[in-house]
């Protein structure tokens, strides 16, 4: 007999939301060493879950973002993001998702035009990626939890 108790529905959700929290944080802090102010927004904001203060900075927001991507991406062939068109927004945030991208999901991002980037813990589908690129919105998929979980 298992001395666990079964894990419930709200234990998913409390880790869910425990590595949402943890990696916005840690991407502020990326943005922080790179000199970039940026705030965390309130739960559930449509525009986003990060904004970045001064909105001259998101073309080198979405720089880090492509070489986060490609810090835990290494495997890719042809950098398809090194020509991504600019997404002009007064307001830049950046979307943060800690489960697998795809469909309507990468189709809700895309339509919030404030969003210039996307941090994921987990993978991107092949053609959410090809969307977003199209969008001119950076990607960074495959963080590890390692990284950036403070639990």
């Amino acid at each position: 007999m298992s001395d666990r108790a079964p894990v419930t529905d709200e234990d998913r959700l409390i880790y869910q939301l425990t590595l949402h929290r943890d990696l916005v944080g840690w991407v502020i802090r990326k943005l922080a060493e790179a000199g970039i102010p940026s705030q965390r927004t309130t739960g559930n904001d449509p525009k986003g879950d990060i904004l970045i203060v001064a909105a001259k900075d998101a073309s080198q927001v979405e720089q880090i973002i492509c070489d986060i991507h490609h810090q835990y991406n290494r495997g890719s062939i042809k950098d398809a993001q090194s020509n991504l068109k600019e997404r002009k927004t007064d307001l830049p945030h950046i979307e943060i998702k800690t489960t697998y991208l795809s469909g309507k999901a990468v189709n809700e991002i895309i339509d919030t035009a404030t969003v210039i980037g996307v941090v994921s813990a987990d993978k991107n589908s092949a053609p959410g990626k090809a969307k977003f690129i199209t969008a001119g919105i950076a990607y960074a998929e495959n963080i590890p939890l390692n990284e950036f979980l403070d639990v």
